[in-house]
């Protein structure tokens, strides 16, 4: 097990990273397999050189996203008037509508899970940006001159739970991205009764993990979660049953999520060579890696950290490629290996939880909604009319008579 060889071989694991420090600039944007990785180095140490692994272990050129969702938000991030009693208002009739169109969505958008989801996105964010977004979120956008966030991959850094999670970079999350929408897409005709729970639970947690929009990413990883119990056409259990998303329930599960996600960051550290005890979040990975590898700039780093833990940056530039580097290859060898034969314990965990908390009945009459709405009239309507070929949103084949080229988004190794 590649665990159990990370503990024992400790100083090999330090050796490498010290090697790796001394100039990360011929790892930067680099996606591998960790498993790949770790085997070739403690297998032939010193006898292989480092750009060799990395050659023998790139996948960045077997993953390309497609995506041909067509809409744009015409809204420009510009004022923010939020208010929590908005949010919650505004949360049960988007939840109510979504509801609603789940059929449509998935019938719209059959077989591709990305399209899928950023039709959600694109549902629940397109023209509620002033009130959806907290104003720092605001301010962060306009300063990385984002304007729109509607359905978008982001291609700015983002994490989630308190810092307790610096999400994967701009670089590599369509690599990522791809790898995970294609594997929902492959389990969903294996899913049965019994693995229904685990597959839906999959699908939420490294959705949050990728978190792979601006904004609303906790918000969609729930939505999702309809749709594909829609698809599979069993078991459907709801989280927010009456379209509340901070029901007590959504904090648990989500509770939950961060727990998962202390887990991955100590196995992040195990693979640093660094001793998992007190990781929890993402700024801890990084102070152990600044007292480990960096100990004589150990003082002048943290003597004054600021009040918000570096997260996004750090003072040492080594720092910020190092965790991007190790973390998106355990994550890519996560969602690639996955099983619903042998789902790993947060998985199972997950899966238990909605199996037996969530509600089988959704409670809002979503069901008058569903006589005269109809989606692309309403996605119409929030974008004025599609736009093909902006960026990855392109389209092809809609109800609507329309036809387009899809366009590949390639990766450039």
């Amino acid at each position: 097990m590649l665990k159990d060889a990370i503990t024992q071989d400790r100083e090999e694991i330090q050796h490498f990273w010290h090697r790796f420090f001394s100039d990360t600039s011929l790892y930067e944007g680099i996606l591998v397999s960790a498993q790949c990785l770790f085997d070739r180095m403690l297998e032939m140490g010193e006898e292989c050189h480092a750009l060799q692994w990395m050659q023998e272990c790139d996948v960045r050129g077997l993953h390309t996203l497609e995506s041909r969702f067509p809409y744009r938000s015409p809204n420009s991030i510009k004022e923010n008037c939020y208010s929590r009693a908005s949010v919650m208002e505004k949360d049960k009739s988007l939840s109510m509508r979504f509801h609603a169109l789940v059929p449509q969505i998935v019938e719209e958008y059959k077989g591709s899970f990305i399209d899928q989801l950023r039709c959600i996105h694109f549902l629940g964010m397109a023209g509620n940006e002033s009130i959806m977004l907290y104003p720092s979120q605001t301010r962060r956008l306009q300063s990385d001159a984002v304007t729109r966030i509607a359905g978008e991959i982001r291609n700015i850094p983002t994490g989630f739970g308190d810092y307790r999670f610096n999400a994967p970079s701009p670089a590599n999350l369509d690599a990522l991205l791809s790898v995970y929408t294609r594997k929902v897409e492959s389990l969903l005709g294996e899913v049965d009764r019994q693995s229904v729970y685990h597959f839906v639970s999959f699908a939420q947690y490294y959705f949050a993990v990728l978190h792979p929009f601006y904004e609303r990413c906790g918000r969609t990883s729930e939505d999702l979660m309809y749709l594909l119990f829609e698809q599979v056409g069993i078991g459907k259990r709801y989280i927010s049953c009456a379209g509340n998303r901070a029901s007590p329930l959504a904090h648990e599960r989500m509770g939950m999520i961060n727990t998962a996600v202390e887990g991955f960051n100590q196995k992040i550290a195990r693979h640093f060579g660094l001793d998992p005890q007190g990781i929890h979040t993402t700024p801890d990975i990084y102070r152990a890696l600044t007292a480990t590898y960096f100990p004589e700039q150990f003082e002048q780093v943290y003597a004054n950290e600021p009040a918000r833990p570096y997260y996004y940056a750090h003072p040492l530039p080594q720092i910020l490629p190092a965790y991007y580097f190790l973390m998106e290859a355990l994550l890519f060898d996560e969602l690639n290996s996955f099983s619903l034969d042998a789902p790993p314990a947060h998985i199972v965990q997950l899966g238990q939880h909605l199996r037996e908390k969530g509600q089988k009945e959704y409670l809002d009459p979503s069901a008058a909604y569903a006589q005269n709405i109809r989606l692309l009239d309403v996605l119409h309507d929030l974008s004025g009319s599609p736009s093909y070929g902006a960026g990855i949103s392109t389209g092809m084949g809609f109800s609507n008579g329309q036809s387009y080229t899809p366009i590949r988004v390639e990766l450039v190794p």
